[in-house]
Order: structure tokens, then C-alpha cells, then sequence
């Protein structure tokens, strides 16, 4: 019986190209107006990257420690004995994202192997990113400041994790 799945092609190439980014690499996305937001490569499929935004909106080009010390959007799910992370992705063409300059490397960081998904959306544009990241912020930064303010309770909702929650050698990142 033929399968009906999606089969996944090489992580490294679209149509027999390498793409120009890989899992872990940190993005600076320049806005038309000079601010930039940053995203997180959190996988490659098929002809398309996986992008997790991240919380801030700078004026200048975000660094590898802006990362590090960032917030990505995603879900926390389960309660203080037990939570785990997962990335909300942004789906974007390889091929739009290798060719916009506006799009740039800001460094590269090593994540835990098989990121929970946690959602998906998908994005033609930089300009639909921004106006995703416009909407979705506010959203997530109260629904984690309530979950902060209730702990024991487990929360299953949009919220601004910590990168380092999806990087080794985090406790709360280890895989089951």
C-alpha cells in the first residue's frame, strides 16, 4: 500500500542546491524602517526553512548573545514537575530567504535534537514576518507573564520561552 507522507528531502539542498542556512543558525531580519527582529533556523524541509521568531525588536543588527539571552516564540506545556518547549514556526522558502540581503547571519547555536513543534504559519514575505511578530507579541508577553504568576498551574498556551530551554546542557532541555 503506496504511503501517503511527505517524504522529508536533504536538509542541506533544495532541487540539487545546498541552501545557504542550517538548523541553529540565528537570523537578523532588516525591516524597511532599519529595526530588526531575529529569528532562529529550526529546521529545513523540503524547500522550505522553519523559523522561530524571537522577542526582540532592535535598532541594530542582533547579535549571537541577543539570541542567547532571547526569547523565542513558543508553547510550554505540561507543570512545574514536568514541562517541556516547543518552537512555533514560521515556514518561508529557502529560496526567498538565500536571496533577500535582508536576511543575514548573525551566528550560529547549537540546539537539542528534535525540537517539539509546537505550530506552524506560513510566510511569503519579511513584511508578513514583521506584521506576525507585530501581532503575536503582545499576545505572548501576557500569557507569560500569567504563567509566571501562577507556576504550579501547567500551561498550555503561546508564550516567550528562553532560548536556552532548546540549546544542551539546559536541565529543563533534555530529552526524554
Amino acid at each position: 500500500m503506496p504511503s501517503n507522507k511527505i517524504r522529508q528531502t536533504s536538509p542541506d539542498k533544495v532541487n540539487g542546491k545546498l541552501v545557504k542556512y542550517r538548523i541553529g543558525d540565528c537570523l537578523a531580519i532588516r525591516f524597511l524602517d532599519g529595526k530588526y527582529i531575529g529569528a532562529i533556523v529550526s529546521e529545513k524541509f523540503n524547500a522550505f526553512y522553519d523559523l522561530t521568531l524571537t522577542d526582540f525588536l532592535l535598532d541594530t543588527s542582533p547579535s549571537i548573545r541577543d539570541f542567547e539571552n532571547g526569547r523565542f516564540f513558543g508553547t510550554r506545556f505540561g507543570s512545574t514537575e514536568e514541562i517541556e518547549y516547543a518552537t512555533d514556526r514560521c515556514m518561508v522558502k529557502c529560496k526567498y530567504v538565500d536571496n533577500n540581503a535582508d536576511f543575514i547571519l548573525a551566528g550560529s547555536l547549537t540546539l537539542i535534537p528534535q525540537i517539539i513543534k509546537g505550530s506552524y504559519h506560513y510566510h511569503d514575505t519579511e513584511i508578513e514576518l514583521r506584521l506576525y511578530y507585530m501581532q503575536e507579541l503582545p499576545i505572548r508577553t501576557e500569557k507569560s507573564r500569567n504563567a509566571e504568576k501562577f507556576p504550579d498551574l501547567g500551561f498550555v498556551s503561546k508564550h516567550l520561552i528562553d532560548v536556552k530551554n532548546i540549546m544542551p546542557g539546559n536541565p529543563l532541555s533534555q530529552t526524554k
